[in-house]
């Protein structure tokens, strides 16, 4: 996974090249699919990956789940980014 991309972009492009294995054969499950994206994301999520890994069951997690955990942190990373910048703003005004 790039730097620069969201969850959005990277799974759904992650899932066409499982659906294309699937296609010619491969029996793929949803917990090699989890593992292969949990090893394969952005330094950036090592945090949440650990805590993925120790808190769910990935012999049981599903892609969808995965992505919706993974698109949690994403906008509360993006959330807290934009609070700071706005207390930094309000600072900078005051002084």
């Amino acid at each position: 996974m790039k730097e620069s991309k969201s969850v959005l972009d990277y799974i759904p492009r992650v899932g066409y090249y499982v659906n294309q294995m699937k296609r010619y054969g491969d029996e793929i499950k949803d917990d090699r699919v989890v593992e292969k994206i949990l090893r394969s994301l952005d330094l950036k999520f090592n945090y949440v990956v650990i805590a993925i890994e120790e808190s769910k069951d990935l012999d049981t997690m599903t892609v969808d789940e995965l992505t919706g955990s993974l698109q949690a942190h994403e906008e509360q990373a993006l959330q807290a980014k934009l609070s700071l910048k706005e207390k930094e703003e309000r600072r900078s005004t005051f002084q």
